[in-house]
């Protein structure tokens, strides 16, 4: 599934390029979700035609919210698309990976068709990049759960505005090892405001 690359001048990292808030701060967003499924796959979470649908409806929740920033992980699928729309928003995109960016895109990006490995190298060029090297498997997929949340509640704070997480997935659990689950009860227990966007 094609879907062309946005391209905007994104935020710096530094407080005298930060873009300037405006006087009613839109809140920082936080947000996981589902990578997009394996073509054929028999339990459908986020079906690779279905990417315009949630396309437009990251851009509705970005254009109601007006975000004065973003952090999320970068894999293809709710990462990717939620990166893109706040670059086209012109807001400030804060990335954690848990593994070096090549071994990243390798692993959770350009390991299903589309061009999601264009969007990726795209995305990387305009944000605050910060590699976690965290271990392989669950144990690190968890552990990144936790840092998106802790670097968001670090970046609302600067900004002294709202926190909001967002969960872009089929809403539904597959279980104990469901990742995006544990991100979705890890952000209410910290009784943080929540959206939900479905893949289906």
């Amino acid at each position: 599934m094609e879907l062309s690359t946005f391209v905007s001048t994104a935020a710096m990292t530094t407080e005298s390029s930060r873009p300037a808030a405006p006087e009613t701060k839109g809140p920082v967003i936080v947000a996981a979700g589902r990578r997009v499924d394996v073509p054929g796959t028999t339990m459908p979470r986020f079906p690779p035609e279905n990417v315009p649908l949630v396309h437009t409806r990251i851009h509705e929740l970005i254009e109601r919210e007006h975000p004065v920033a973003v952090v999320a992980s970068a894999a293809c699928g709710a990462d990717l698309l939620l990166l893109q729309a706040a670059q086209e928003a012109q807001s400030q995109l804060h990335v954690l990976l848990p593994a070096s960016p090549e071994q990243f895109r390798e692993s959770s990006v350009a390991d299903r068709p589309g061009n999601w490995s264009e969007i990726y190298s795209d995305i990387l060029r305009h944000a605050d990049v910060k590699v976690l090297n965290l271990p392989d498997g669950q144990e690190g997929y968890l552990a990144i759960n936790l840092q998106l949340l802790d670097t968001a509640q670090a970046v609302a704070a600067d900004y002294r505005t709202d926190l909001l997480a967002v969960v872009i997935w089929n809403q539904e659990s597959r279980g104990d090892d469901d990742v995006t689950a544990h991100f979705l009860q890890e952000a209410q227990r910290r009784h943080m405001a929540v959206r939900e966007i479905s893949t289906l």
